[in-house]
């Protein structure tokens, strides 16, 4: 029944999905559809004017908002018959520009407008600084809004075009806008054609052309940007596919875009697994996840296996897998479930070192998986013969004898034949046998599963010892004897292992909420803070040198929000921590620390700089300056770097919990702070 109810769940719609697809369908907005290609002259402002003269044809409503014909007679001969909203003329320097006439068009409310150039900057003094919030605009009036743009002006591609042509494109945009997108037609032709249409004058005039054809139109760039078209539009098809699933609770994988996940485990074969998968991944072009399931023995592993899966989850990062964290009790559940959710075709993982026979009877998360339906292909790795386990890691601590629990076990099973004695007298004799159950659930629920093992068997000869004929020996001469022995058995240790199970649910339970409240209770102190009234008295209200009081407003606003943070920073790692916030003379400084005597050092200060600086993670046991001690995270806003946290520990050693509840840390500190100092700026 609990399965049912569970797979009933997984089979629901993603809410957040649901939101997305509702809103896609439902929101009353303009259509987007992008002319996308890979350079300039491939076609995309003709194709544009050409499909909105069919538009014309059928009776739709088109003007043209603009258009960068470039002296192109073609491209200038489809704008005979199309209406044309006249430019917004502006002097910028002495020159004329022609910018974009937002608000004739939006008085004019055309059903469709064409807008050429979506990454183009305004001229200063325009309401927006730049074309594609003009759209945003008319987008949100209802208007439908045709344009064109090339794949080099996506913001996230900026350095990837850098590296291939040489040159930093200046006008870009957020790859956003290309998820919001309606529509996106890829204009591609063959390399050739667009060389003979930039010989021809076609592209540019003949100068610029013959510059262009030296410089950014070189074969190798252009098969390199058309490859790039090609994938980010594919990427965006694959994102649309993936919440579409996940709003109507359809369980993949769909046979779509590639798409692979490799399972680790604490190991020292995890990083042979992940380079596999790499390679892979690479070869198939496919995106690809790093996926563990943390499980409440997590508590109990070996500082050898925590290390293991720290350096896996490292080299994760360092390949480029998206890393995903499970939690759950049953392994092979989450990485089916978490495969389906997002439509993975390859699951990559390790081959276990004992034999499969064990492995079936274990239920171990490879022999599931093999037992299941057809719809992945499961790569099984053979680790490494010279690296033999049993050589590298030492003996888990959840393995290791506690002489105390056995000892207390055997003290129960003491104390309930001391019962029985007494029980004797009152039931049958074959009854008794179910009160030492009592000391088979308890050994379970408080040691673990070797001492209910211990206490199963122990429970067993003192019941035949003691309370079958013939009495003070271990020998059954009765057959119903053997029979309820062995009952008894197979019941305790199921038992046992029910209750284990049980108790690993309740302690990933519990890990979870003790998560989720240390996140719910530093959002409400964070988002909680007095007004600016009661950080200032009266100041605020009574004195006119506004400069003294509104530095006093962000000192306290500051030296408040460090002291939040450095409560919950000593809650995450017991690590000496810093929080760091710039100063009056905009320099970087301590605001609090967890100890009274500590301190930065010069090289630690100036690393510590360079993370307020670049907005990066620096310092040990990252990529950047790590020959120090201390690590530094960025509180970055959505706009700005406003301060700075610094543990005294290797950044690669934090478990991938705490890394994640520093990440939610410096992410409210920074929202915090950017907030107040908005409203300081204001005040």
């Amino acid at each position: 029944m609990e399965e049912e109810r569970r797979l009933e769940e997984s089979r629901r719609p993603d809410p957040d999905a649901l939101l997305k697809e509702v809103q896609r369908e439902e929101i009353k907005r303009g259509r987007l559809k992008i002319f996308l290609g890979y350079a300039p002259g491939v076609g995309k402002t003709y194709t544009m004017l050409n499909e909105a003269r069919v538009l014309k044809k059928r009776g739709e409503d088109v003007v043209v908002g603009i258009a960068e014909t470039h002296g192109r007679i073609e491209t200038e001969e489809l704008l005979k018959g199309l209406e044309v909203i006249p430019r917004r003329r502006t002097e910028y320097q002495g020159i004329i520009l022609g910018e974009l006439d937002l608000d004739s068009i939006l008085l004019r409310r055309p059903k469709v407008v064409l807008v050429d150039e979506l990454a183009h900057t305004n001229a200063p003094g325009s309401r927006h600084p730049k074309r594609y919030q003009d759209v945003e605009e008319l987008l949100g009036c209802g208007i439908d809004v045709y344009t064109t743009l090339n794949v080099q002006h996506f913001e996230s591609l900026n350095d990837v075009v850098e590296k291939i042509t040489g040159v930093r494109m200046q006008e870009t945009l957020p790859d956003t806008f290309l998820d919001r997108a309606d529509e996106v037609q890829v204009i591609d032709i063959p390399l050739e054609e667009l060389f003979t249409r930039l010989k021809e004058g076609k592209v540019y005039i003949p100068p610029q052309a013959k510059q262009a054809f030296e410089n950014f139109f070189r074969r190798g760039n252009l098969v390199a940007l058309r490859e790039l078209t090609l994938t980010h539009v594919a990427h965006k098809m694959d994102r649309e596919l993936l919440n579409y699933m996940r709003a109507k609770a359809i369980t993949g994988p769909w046979p779509a875009a590639e798409r692979l996940m490799v399972c680790i485990a604490p190991s020292p074969y995890a990083k042979q697994l992940l380079r596999k998968g790499y390679t892979i991944a690479k070869d198939a072009h496919a995106e690809w996840y790093a996926v563990y399931v943390s499980t409440p023995t997590l508590k109990e592993m070996s500082d050898k296996d925590k290390t293991y899966i720290t350096e896996a989850l490292n080299l994760a990062e360092e390949l480029g897998a998206k890393i995903a964290t499970l939690s759950g009790t049953d392994v092979a559940k989450e990485i089916l479930r978490f495969a389906r959710e997002y439509n993975i075709n390859h699951i990559v993982i390790g081959k276990p070192l004992h034999s499969m026979l064990l492995g079936f009877w274990k239920g171990s998360p490879v022999s599931r998986l093999l037992h299941t339906q057809s719809e992945f292909e499961l790569h099984l790795i053979t680790p490494t013969i010279e690296k033999r386990e049993s050589e590298v890691r030492p003996t888990p601590e959840r393995l290791m004898f506690n002489p105390k629990d056995y000892l207390l076990t055997l003290m129960m099973v003491i104390a309930v034949t001391l019962l029985n004695f007494f029980l004797e007298r009152f039931i049958h004799p074959m009854s008794l046998v179910f009160v030492y159950l009592i000391v088979t659930i308890a050994s379970a629920l408080l040691f673990g599963t070797w001492p209910s093992l211990f206490s199963s068997v122990l429970c067993l000869l003192t019941f035949d010892f003691f309370f079958t004929e013939p009495k003070y020996t271990l020998i059954m001469n009765h057959p119903h004897d053997i029979i309820n022995v062995v009952v008894f058995l197979l019941t305790s240790i199921i038992i046992g292992q029910l209750v284990k199970i049980t108790r690993r649910q309740n302690l990933a339970l519990q890990l979870r909420i003790k998560r989720i409240t240390l996140i719910e209770e530093m959002s409400k102190e964070f988002l909680a803070l007095p007004p600016i009234e009661q950080f200032v008295g009266g100041l605020v209200q009574n004195s006119k040198e506004w400069e003294n009081v509104l530095t006093l407003f962000r000192t306290t606003v500051l030296d408040h929000i460090s002291h939040i943070a450095m409560k919950y920073l000593s809650k995450i790692t017991d690590a000496p921590s810093y929080v760091l916030f710039s100063g009056k003379e905009g320099r970087l400084q301590v605001w609090a620390r967890s100890h009274t005597d500590i301190d930065l050092t010069t090289n630690e200060m100036a690393v510590a700089e360079w993370t307020y600086t670049h907005g990066e993670p620096a310092g040990s046991g990252t990529q950047t300056l790590p020959n120090i001690n201390v690590f530094f995270l960025p509180m970055k806003s959505l706009e700005e770097t406003i301060g700075v946290i610094g543990v005294q520990y290797d950044f690669k050693s934090l478990l991938l919990e705490q890394r994640r509840l520093l990440g939610v840390l410096s992410n409210l500190s920074a929202l915090a702070a950017a907030r107040w100092i908005k409203i300081w700026a204001v005040k």
